[in-house]
């Protein structure tokens, strides 16, 4: 019986009301229980001002969130998308990043509670202990006793978190309540708003950035995206109505906090005197039982995040280890508990040790991680617009480039005022900066290799002809569409011919990622007989047969195996999944094959061209070399005509032009080449025009950096998607580069 590739997906069973709340909850804990009286202190009435623009950024980048999540709602997120956008490094440091944010969100909730704990049992309680002293225990013996029940695999229930997410809100609606009916008993309760920013623009950015952390939950909803239905609906909206019910309760619950207080100094310094305890102490003097209902409501709310934010963080962890990112230990699941136990302690130790930090550092740490994440996801908005414009949207953040610069550039300033005008501010983003360099290190030192050698024990070799003739110059030819094929091989042939060399045919086996490594007969014999029936070639011949779940990866251990010195490969044209500019296979081949690679697309139809003309379109440098010895081969064996075409956008380039022909002629010997200077405003337009005239053009691989590639795509594949003639684009292996 033929097998099936089994899907494996979560149940789509979140409505947007749960969802909803889950945003909600994400976002009403620590940061408006502990944060509002510090931010106050730092802002003053700006406060208002600070969450209402904290609110506005927070939405744009939920906004993009929006976009991403209703495009693609796997689970993971954040992630996918920057890993999609950026590469493997770049989604490594997204996973690394996310991971310390989480831990570091989960010790300002440990250290929220420990104050509550320490005010609730000295203060209302009259225990006389040291305050500070208790804080910090029962902070760490809370957080211990969470990382247990998470090692047991205890969870909260769905129904049990909504509860208290109603009763957080419940609660700090009646403490607004009661705040608002005591400002408006005070004549001149205005007063108290007058200064409005007594610490002017600076006092305001340091306190959104200090506050920032509280507007993160958003990031939750679109982590959830593979269990939501109809998220491409659903998701835009449960994160925009769950934010600015949050900002919206924090808002008033500021506005009540502020106008309700009589001191005999302006309530915002008295608020930021109270510093975390200031809602506590507040609602104690304005509410009976106030102090009480606030320390019950703070106490839940940071236990339920401290657990959900344990889960999530060992979850991480466990997510790149098991990616190969991290050591595997990490991903190892305990026999009885089936949780992953080292990731939930390495994740346990981080966060008790950050526990122990004052909370305007916790909280200043947090921020800045979650600031970092959301700027690298708007980036990977921008980047997948221009790279991805084939993905379905259902939702588009409007006005893109501009509104993702917009928020780019109020996160960039933030966390400059977060990093000067905070209390610990600078040593916080020296160790944030240090656990980039740290994650960093961990990628290149040990993930790359690490990556590699899974790859290389995933990938098994169950067919290998070598050729019976051994040359010095290999040749390997990847084929997946016989039609395609042909056509590879007998260009790979002509190379080989002209250069005393042999052509490798090679064909992977594809396994879906859940399906462990076999040897599928029926699928080895029909790959075995594809390259057996391309192996009839007028040059030496072998062939190999792989089974793998990565084709490219595949591609990258026969180049090493059998020490290659070229890949000819095809390329279809635009596909449906471009990670960075080609293609899924054809890209991870161009950045990492240790070996000259020649990508062709041919023109449609089963003929193979005649190759009697030949265009090269050169500005020189190591790819176009490669192009002019290409055509040197294909030339000599057919005798082709050669043109070389420089297109520049001004006069001021012929002296180049001239500079760069006279190097490439050098290169044909006696063959017969044509030179052409032209002017152009778009040069692909005009290369594409003249590559109609010609059998083939040959385009040396774009030089510009990997950010500007991955922005507006390599200058060959602009042209063959403008051409219907074959064309090829050689990308030339450089050691030390």
């Amino acid at each position: 019986m033929e097998s099936r590739e089994i899907q494996i997906s979560l149940s789509r069973d979140l409505s947007f009301f749960d969802i909803t709340m889950i945003g909600i909850a994400g976002m009403i804990g620590a940061g408006i229980f502990a944060l509002t009286g510090i931010a106050a202190g730092i802002a003053g009435p700006a406060i208002l001002l600070a969450f209402l623009l904290n609110g506005i950024v927070a939405t744009l980048t939920g906004l993009a969130y929006a976009e991403l999540g209703s495009a693609m709602p796997q689970a993971g997120g954040s992630y996918l998308w920057i890993k999609e956008a950026m590469g493997n490094y770049a989604g490594f440091m997204a996973g690394w990043i996310d991971w310390a944010a989480h831990t570091i969100a989960c010790a300002l909730y440990a250290v929220t509670f420990g104050a509550f704990f320490a005010e609730m049992v000295v203060k209302f309680m009259g225990i006389s202990l040291p305050h500070a002293f208790l804080a910090k225990l029962s902070a760490l013996a809370m957080v211990t006793f969470l990382a247990y029940i998470n090692y047991i695999g205890a969870k909260e229930s769905g129904k049990l978190g909504g509860f208290v997410t109603m009763l957080k809100v419940l609660i700090l609606v009646i403490f607004a309540l009661f705040g608002v009916y005591h400002m408006l008993s005070y004549p001149d309760w205005m007063k108290e708003y007058t200064p409005f920013m007594p610490t002017g623009i600076a006092g305001v950015l340091a306190a959104m950035g200090l506050t920032f952390i509280a507007f993160e939950g958003f990031e939750i909803i679109v982590q959830s995206g593979e269990e939501v239905k109809n998220p491409d609906r659903n998701i835009p909206k449960a994160i925009v109505v769950s934010l600015w019910v949050a900002v919206g309760i924090y808002i008033l619950v500021a506005f009540s906090l502020l106008g309700a207080v009589r001191a005999d100094v302006p309530s915002w310094m008295y608020l930021g005197r109270l510093a975390e305890l200031s809602l506590v102490r507040v609602a104690d003097q304005i509410m009976p039982f106030g102090g009480w209902l606030i320390l019950a409501g703070g106490l839940i709310s940071t236990i339920s995040a401290m657990n959900a934010t344990i889960y999530s963080s060992s979850r991480v962890v466990f997510a790149l280890s098991r990616s190969g990112y991290l050591n595997r230990a990490l991903a190892r699941i305990n026999e009885k508990t089936r949780t992953p136990h080292y990731a939930i302690f390495f994740s346990y130790v981080i966060i008790a040790v950050s526990s122990l930090a004052p909370i305007e550092a916790v909280a200043s740490a947090a921020s800045l991680m979650f600031i970092f994440l959301f700027l690298s996801v708007n980036i990977a908005l921008v980047i997948l617009r221009l790279r991805r414009p084939d993905i379905k949207r259902s939702f588009k953040l409007p006005l893109v480039p501009i509104l993702p610069f917009i928020a780019i550039a109020f996160q960039i300033v933030i966390t400059y005022f977060l990093v000067t005008h905070i209390e610990h501010g600078l040593s916080v983003f020296l160790m944030t900066i240090a656990w980039m360099f740290l994650g960093s290190l961990v990628y290149y030192a040990y993930s790359e290799k690490e990556m590699e050698k899974r790859v290389e024990e995933e990938v098994v070799t169950v067919f290998k002809e070598a050729p019976v003739e051994k040359r010095k110059f290999i040749i390997l030819v990847p084929v997946a569409n016989p039609v395609i094929a042909k056509k590879l091989v007998r260009f790979a042939e002509i190379i080989a011919r002209r250069r005393d060399g042999e052509v490798v045919i090679m064909n992977t086996v594809k396994l879906p990622l859940q399906t462990p490594i076999s040897t599928p007969a029926k699928d080895v014999k029909r790959a075995k007989e594809i390259v057996e029936g391309l192996m009839n070639l007028s040059v030496p011949t072998g062939g190999v047969v792989k089974v793998g779940h990565d084709v490219a990866e595949a591609i990258l251990s026969t180049v090493d195996g059998w020490k290659v010195d070229m890949i000819v490969m095809g390329w279809r044209g635009r596909t449906f999944r471009r990670d960075v500019v080609l293609g899924s296979t054809i890209d991870p081949v161009l950045m990492k094959a240790k070996c000259d690679v020649v990508v062709v697309r041919f023109e449609p139809g089963e003929k193979m061209p005649d190759f009697g003309s030949i265009l090269i379109p050169t500005v020189g440098g190591p790819h176009a070399k490669l192009a002019y010895e290409i055509a040197r081969d294909i030339a000599a064996e057919r005798s082709a005509v050669i043109k070389l075409l420089y297109v520049g956008t001004s006069e001021e380039e012929r002296e180049k032009a001239e500079s760069v022909f006279e190097e490439a002629v050098k290169k044909f010997g006696d063959l017969k080449v044509e030179t052409e200077f032209a002017i152009h405003p778009r040069p692909s337009e005009r290369i594409a025009d003249e590559a109609e005239k010609f059998d083939i053009t040959i385009i040396g691989a774009s030089e510009k950096t990997f950010l500007h590639n991955f922005l507006m795509g390599l200058f060959p594949e602009k042209v063959a998607r403008k051409t219907s003639k074959t064309v090829a684009m050689t990308r030339k292996w450089i050691k030390f580069i």
